[in-house]
């Protein structure tokens, strides 16, 4: 085996912009950081060199990608959407149909969960949307944005992961297919059947989605997440745009801000005082966009499956659409239905109907700067081949090495979570270990000349590790593009949001293994491993968890009592 052209030093980018994003909290500069020493170390430690590599072929060139301009221009649309109809008093009156059934805390973190779990088609879509829709809904309930975030980045890529009909799907079954061409021997198994049969063996996947409403069922919060609740109940979070409130925008755009301010001030650009309109002022515009996704995402996913077979599925047809094209179609057609919705009624004067659009589209403007950055610093870490530094290749030797057959659906649940963790990209990870993964259980599961079974539960939680294993490091990564987008459209700080949101992806994790994984390995039935991992969720959370409404109760007795007397 050749040896790995940077070894260690491969790790050094994403662990530079991920530890100093948590130290410092100031996420673009964090990420610009990281590129520049990435470049550093491809130019064999030439600063100048170093910073011309890391300007010109990773931050210039993932500017002007195609896919890249795409999400850019969605992203900002969307944002410009919510800005129109939630200025306009559309989002207001949704809220009110809502808070009949969403009264409590509980309801509404209950009510957040299950409209994600409708928009079960596109995780972009599930993020930007229903931050949008639902920040309203939850700060009337005193539901902290942090809580908000993890709801829907802790729905947004599982859902889409395990959903039949998604633009998940057919990335997903093509890198499995990748892994099954490597195999040489024997008969080969469906890459198909292989994503059917590995779903109940997705264990993170799976009890990341049960653990949002046994969070919200049970009561019961810890760590970061607790003390957000707290603060929220004590009136001290989401009040306002002061440092280090929950509402507070990235740091690296305080300056658009001031801008924004002054304009709105000087021109009087923001209606005196908040209004309230009718609901389909808000739901007719969602309802826009969420039809066009599905029906471009089926017209391109057909087009492109017809060439391949006569008459494809349904399942095929979802799985080859153009998801970011059908995103950018549908945020486009739902802004402009929603302007020619909302005009009419005059209830914006011209100016503050193009304002709102604007102050929309800046509130997207963080996870623009994000989201380039960290696509950057992800290109960084490709393989040597792509003239990046290999970081995935070295931890997969890392860990692969001297492993059991036993232990190899756990090492795989690891190897994944570091390289999403890492690269910030659950669809990279599994591009890369999932062909690795397959041919590596072949040569271990089957003696020379054997025939591999495909229903062996070990080859099954080995593909259900990489896929599963690839969400979970995506959920802890600062870098990732969906923990971008889902704490941007909350308005939620970024950093605050990885924080709250890790202890519990860090709980699913420590569950899959300890209750999935490694008793997979040892030949317990899948069906034994949900048990046991449902009751591992619920036991952490009654052992470690605290209600969050009695904690603020108690903390504002002693003031009190001094108030009595």
């Amino acid at each position: 085996m050749d040896p790995h052209p940077f070894g260690w030093y491969s790790l050094i980018p994403p662990l530079t912009a991920i530890l100093l994003a948590i130290v410092t909290r100031r996420t673009v500069l964090s990420l610009f950081v990281g590129i520049l020493v990435g470049g550093i170390i491809l130019a064999h430690g030439h600063p100048l060199s170093g910073g011309w590599i890391a300007a010109k072929d990773f931050i210039w060139a993932k500017f002007w990608e195609d896919s890249k301009q795409q999400v850019f221009a969605f992203t900002l649309l969307i944002g410009g959407m919510i800005g129109l109809v939630s200025e306009s008093g559309g989002i207001r009156g949704l809220v009110n149909l809502i808070v009949p059934w969403a009264y409590t805390r509980v309801r509404g973190q209950v009510t957040t969960w299950l409209m994600g779990l409708l928009i079960f088609f596109d995780d972009y879509a599930n993020s930007l949307l229903l931050g949008g829709t639902m920040r309203e809904v939850t700060d009337r309930l005193k539901i902290s944005r942090e809580k908000l975030a993890y709801i829907i980045d802790s729905t947004a890529a599982p859902v889409s992961g395990l959903a039949l009909v998604s633009t998940w799907v057919a990335a997903e079954i093509g890198y499995i297919q990748d892994g099954v061409d490597q195999i040489t021997s024997g008969t080969k198994p469906e890459a198909f059947q292989l994503f059917l049969e590995s779903i109940p063996y997705r264990f993170y996947t799976w009890w990341a989605l049960l653990l949002v409403p046994l969070v919200a069922l049970l009561k019961r919060d810890f760590g970061p997440m607790l003390t957000a609740e707290v603060n929220i109940l004590r009136d001290e979070g989401n009040t306002s745009d002061a440092p280090g409130s929950n509402n507070q925008h990235s740091q690296e755009t305080n300056w658009i801000d001031r801008l924004t301010s002054s304009l709105s001030d000087r021109f009087q650009l923001k209606p005196e005082s908040p209004l309230t309109s009718n609901w389909v002022n808000a739901a007719i515009p969602v309802g826009t966009l969420l039809l066009v996704v599905i029906l471009v995402l089926f017209y391109t996913g057909y087009q492109k499956a017809s060439l391949e077979t006569e008459s494809p599925s349904i399942l095929q047809i979802a799985g080859a659409g153009e998801s970011n094209l059908a995103l950018l179609y549908g945020s486009g057609i739902s802004l402009i239905v929603a302007f020619f919705l909302i005009a009419p009624q005059r209830l914006l004067s011209g100016k503050q109907l193009g304002w709102s659009i604007v102050m929309g589209m800046k509130s997207m403007a963080p996870a623009i700067f994000i989201l380039w950055f960290a696509a950057a610093l992800s290109a960084e870490t490709a393989k040597p081949s792509e003239n990046g530094l290999g970081t995935a290749e070295y931890l997969k030797t890392m860990i692969s090495s001297n492993l059991s057959v036993e232990m190899l659906p756990s090492a795989t649940f690891l190897l994944a979570a570091a390289v999403a963790f890492s690269t910030g990209t659950s669809w990279g990870t599994m591009g890369i270990l999932a062909p690795i993964s397959i041919s590596l259980s072949h040569s271990m599961l089957v003696p020379e000349g054997g025939v591999l079974d495909p229903h062996d539960p070990i080859l099954l939680t080995v593909v259900g590790s990489v896929l599963s294993g690839a969400i979970f490091g995506d959920h802890c990564s600062p870098i990732s593009d969906t923990t971008i987008l889902s704490s941007q459209s909350c308005g939620c700080n970024h950093v605050a949001h990885v924080r709250t949101q890790m202890p519990y992806a860090i709980l699913g994790a420590v569950a899959s293994v300890i209750a999935g994984t490694l008793p997979i390995g040892l030949g317990v039935p899948v069906f034994v491993c949900h048990i046991l991992g449902i009751g591992v969720l619920i036991g952490t959370m009654y052992t470690l968890g605290r209600d969050a409404e009695v904690v603020a109760a108690q903390s504002l007795e002693p003031a009190l009592e001094v108030t009595e007397d």
